[in-house]
Order: C-alpha cells, then structure tokens, then sequence
C-alpha cells in the first residue's frame, strides 16, 4: 500500500475521532449549562442566629483587593466577618488593607513565613481558619468580585440542603484579548469535566471546588484535616474538593454567574503558568497519565487544523490526488467546524465577552496544546511554575 494513503487514512481515523469527541463534549457542555443548579434565593436567611467567617488569602493583591473587599461589606446580611491574611506581599498590598483596620467587621493578619512542607495559599487559608469565629466558612480569592447577596444565598442553600460544603463556578473576567482567544476554549474542557453534573452525582468520584469561592462548615473542614490535608497542593482547591468528595461528604457545585465574577488569568505570564500548573504536578504523580492528556489535547485541539494545511498542500502539490485527500480534508473540516460551534456557544451561554472571539478558537487551541507539549518536555530539567510571584520547583521537591 501506498505509504501516503496510509498516512491518509490514519489521519481520518483520528479526525474523525476528534469530531466524535467534539461532539460529546458539546452534548455535556449544554447539559451542564441547562441542568445545573443554582444558589437558593436566601430571602429568609439573614445570619443572625450562626456566623460566617469569610477568608480572604492575599499575596500581591494591590490591584484587585479593594474592590474584593467593598464588594463583601455590601452584604445583604449582618452576621458575618471578613480576615484578610496577607500571605508576605512584595507590594503595597498589605499596606492597603491596614486602611480596614478601623473596621469592626474586618480582621487583619499576616501569615508570615510557611512552615516546612507548606506550599500555594493554604498557610494563609489555615491562618484565616485558625482565626475565624464562625460556624460556617467562606474562602474566597483577593481579585473576586462579589454580588451583595453572594454570603446569604450560599449559606441559606447550604443550610436548607443539609450539604457540609459548596463551590461556585464563577463568571470570569478576561482582562486582555490573548485571555479571551484561549480560555473560551479551555473553559470547554474545564466546565466538562468538573461540570456540577459530574461533581454533584454520586455515581462520579470527581470532587472539585472553586478556590476563588466555597463555603465549608467548621466541623467538615477541621474533620477534613483543613488546608492542612493538601498542605503540598499547588492546585490546593482541585485537591480538597477531591478529598471531600472521597470521603464521603457532601458536597455540591452550583452556577453562581450570578454570584461572583473571578479571574483565572490576567495576561500572558498567568495564563502560560496556570496552563503549566494544570500538567507539570500532574507529571509528577502519574507520568504516564500526563502524557497521555497531553497527546490527547493535542490530538483533539491542534491536530485538526494541521490536517487541514496538510490536506491542502498535498492538494496542491498532487495534480491528481486520491480519494483519500479529499476525505481526509471533508472530516479535518468537519471537526474544526464542531470546535469552532462548540466555542460559540461556550462564549454565548457563559455571556463574558463578544461571542465573535469564537473565530480565535485556532489560536486558543494552539496555544493550549503547544503549553501541554512544552510543560511535558521540560518538566525532566526546569519543571518550574510562578505563582502568585513565587517560583516552585517541582525538579528539586518543590522548592522556591
């Protein structure tokens, strides 16, 4: 057989397998959008009978940590109290949240220096606990932006559903356009797999929380083992939610667009490092499973559009190509259409920015894979992350 139509037809079948999977995820994409729960309307809950704690974890937050805090005292509740920990800001940071000091709803401290094998936010996390009064907790990120009924809905839903812990999907905020070319797409990926349909049923063992929002009652957390039980997790919320869920409490993710708006990258660096920060542990834990991931993002988000130059330059290049070039150009099309409806409706269901950034869909998916590929290849020499302005290595046991 001809060595080129058999590169043909292996590339057809994965194609073709690619669309399959499109088209799967774009059937679970609009069973979570449609089916999810919300927060209940806490319009009989005014939490004056139990407190809330609500913990608020800042490392060089200067930009973003006033608004986070103006937001959180326009509560429509009264029973409730904010601790800011600053968790060693190289910025004004700290400086800006003493102008709260004089605030009797607002408690100020400083984490200081982690304790050995601590990494990530969860020694401010485990500060703020340490320093809460409330029954019930409420951990939420320095850039988040809360609505005014954001505290009361989700301890009324928590109350009257009887659950030990709760998260959020947020509305995210895209602050640049390489920001709004790439997570569109990756948020597909995202909002399939940890979707509330997957992490609400029992059946699932996928467990996952919203570091940038979920409330916890005291008793779950401390039983849990607190911040403390992921202490070396440098994806600290992914890693709590799945002990919760392991063992056996309950826990439920909602919509809550209407809650919170929250940022999961603010420009290139953080966007490259988060992307880095979904595949470098993983590596790390199960090697075999990273590279699995990663030839399968590859496989479903950069190879189509690849294919299509292929098919076309052999078009080209051939004046009397075969069949097979054709039907290899017909299903390489097919599925980059499949992609390019499945980031339309992602961007218009979620509604955070104009749905005609769906037309950057093949940069997002290039840039995903080529992160993926990039993380995996250097991780045996410079598996390095910045987070937050620290550098972990993950080479030397996650030093930084």
């Amino acid at each position: 057989m001809d060595i080129t139509l058999l590169i043909n037809y292996l590339f057809s079948v994965i194609v073709l397998g690619a669309l399959g999977i499109w088209i799967y995820l774009f059937t679970v994409l609009k069973k979570s959008f449609t089916l999810s729960p919300v927060m209940h309307k806490g319009n009989e809950f005014h939490g004056e009978d139990e407190l809330v704690s609500v913990i608020i974890p800042a490392r060089n937050e200067e930009k973003y940590i006033q608004k986070c805090v103006a937001s959180l005292l326009d509560q429509e509740m009264n029973n409730y109290e904010i601790l800011l920990i600053d968790d060693s800001s190289t910025d004004s940071t700290f400086e800006i949240i003493q102008e709260y000091r004089e605030n009797k709803r607002i408690r100020i401290f400083r984490a200081g220096p982690k304790p050995e094998g601590w990494i990530g936010k969860n020694w401010p996390c485990y500060i703020g606990y340490s320093n809460a009064k409330g029954k019930y907790l409420m951990f939420t990120d320095a850039d988040t932006i809360h609505s005014s009924n954001s505290i009361k809905d989700s301890v009324d839903t928590l109350r009257k559903e009887k659950l030990d812990v709760l998260t959020a999907v947020p509305k995210l905020k895209y602050p640049n356009l390489i920001v709004k070319l790439v997570l569109p797409i990756l948020s597909v990926f995202m909002f399939s797999r940890y979707s509330p349909m997957r992490v609400n049923d029992p059946k699932v063992k996928i467990g996952y929380l919203f570091g940038s929002f979920f409330v916890i009652t005291r008793d779950c957390y401390e039983r849990v083992g607190t911040h403390e039980a992921v202490k070396t997790e440098i994806v600290e919320d992914g890693a709590l939610g799945k002990k919760l869920k392991e063992e056996g409490y309950k826990l439920k993710m909602f919509r809550g667009e209407n809650l919170l708006e929250a940022f999961w990258a603010r420009d290139f660096g953080t966007l490259w490092n988060s992307l880095k920060r979904l595949i470098i542990p993983l590596f790390f834990t199960d090697r075999t499973n990273s590279i699995v991931m990663t030839v399968g993002i590859f496989l479903l988000m950069g190879f189509p559009f690849l294919v299509i130059l292929y098919s076309v330059l052999v078009l080209v290049l051939n004046p009397e190509p075969n069949l097979s070039v054709y039907l290899l150009l017909g299903f390489s099309i097919a599925c980059v259409v499949s992609i390019f409806i499945v980031n339309y409706y992602q961007l218009k269901k979620a509604n955070t920015h104009n749905t005609l950034y769906f037309l950057g869909a093949p940069i997002g998916c290039l840039i995903v894979s080529f992160s993926f590929m990039w993380s995996i290849l250097i991780s045996k020499n410079n598996a390095k992350i910045t987070w937050r302005d620290r550098e972990y290595n993950y080479n030397n046991g996650l030093n930084f």
